[in-house]
């Protein structure tokens, strides 16, 4: 931490004496394998190059994943060139309940996946770059174009991150929706996959879980229940094996860096749709200077 008064403090709760203000003179002493890079987003892309030149196997970065797309394009072809895995801190890709409602999706329960829709009162840059990942992963493929309305037209004009509404293409056809909200309500936040023959529900901030498919019979609709992860747990332990297994299976397929951009590009983008009179935006965008936050 460049901040010495926390790291002062975080020896004082940890008693943790390994403490350094310098990146390069940790890695140089204590060898990590692993480096959770939560700094504030202005440095990350400067010291994930740096990580990933001084051969470091793997970087847990948190969201946003930089301020702009030029330094994320940086980032990852850095760690591509050196041989680092870079994992994005988006750690709901890795959640149990995720992980098994995914499964029941490839199973056919709902059938195809059709569309992903998410109710939010967050920003959409810094919270929702996990939902952006999340629907990436669901997804699994690329997002083609977007079009986005946001809340104020006056914040569409900054560089701040903001909160709006904003519909997302897929390469493969599947559609997401997205409803963020700029003041919080009483609503939490809300996901819901949707496919030909039933949805998965996420309710409460991924507290609760909901799974309705077809009645073989009539046809109607009838909630079943998803499976339960055997032992649940938190999700950023979740991620942090999932990061320790990539290492050992030589790439990262969870959330990758191609995730974190994409979800940043696509916050972007929608700002962008705004801007020019709530147009289909396609991606991946040309230029790369744009930034949010």
């Amino acid at each position: 931490d460049v901040d010495q008064s926390q790291l002062n403090d975080f020896k004082c709760r940890w008693e943790v004496k390994a403490l350094y203000t310098d990146y390069r003179e940790m890695v140089e002493k204590e060898h990590p394998d692993i480096v959770c890079l939560t700094t504030r987003p202005e440095p990350r892309a400067e010291v994930t190059i740096g990580l990933a030149e001084m051969g470091i196997k793997a970087i847990f970065a948190t969201k946003p994943m930089c301020r702009t797309l030029a330094e994320a394009d940086a980032m990852i072809e850095s760690c591509r060139k050196h041989g680092t895995i870079l994992s994005i801190a988006c750690h709901l890709n890795w959640y149990g309940y995720y992980t098994n409602a995914r499964r029941a999706i490839a199973d056919g329960t709902i059938g195809q996946l059709k569309s992903m829709v998410c109710h939010s009162p967050s920003s959409l840059s810094n919270l929702h770059s996990h939902t952006f990942a999340l629907f990436r992963l669901f997804a699994s493929a690329p997002a083609k174009w977007v079009f986005g309305l946001m809340d104020s037209d006056e914040h569409a004009t900054g560089e701040a991150d903001l909160s709006g509404s904003g519909y997302i293409v897929y390469e493969n056809s599947i559609r997401a929706f997205m409803n963020t909200q700029s003041e919080r309500t009483k609503f939490g936040w809300t996901l819901e996959f949707i496919g030909e023959k039933g949805r998965i529900v996420s309710r409460n901030a991924h507290a609760q879980f909901e799974l309705w498919s077809t009645h073989p019979e009539t046809g109607g609709l009838i909630q079943c229940q998803l499976s339960n992860p055997w032992y649940p747990r938190s999700s950023m332990v979740d991620a942090i094996e999932g990061v320790c297994r990539s290492i050992e299976i030589g790439q990262e397929q969870i959330c990758p860096g191609e995730f974190g951009r994409e979800a940043l590009e696509i916050a972007i983008a929608l700002r962008e749709s705004h801007r020019r009179g709530n147009v289909r935006v396609d991606l991946p965008l040309e230029d790369r200077s744009l930034r949010m936050g």
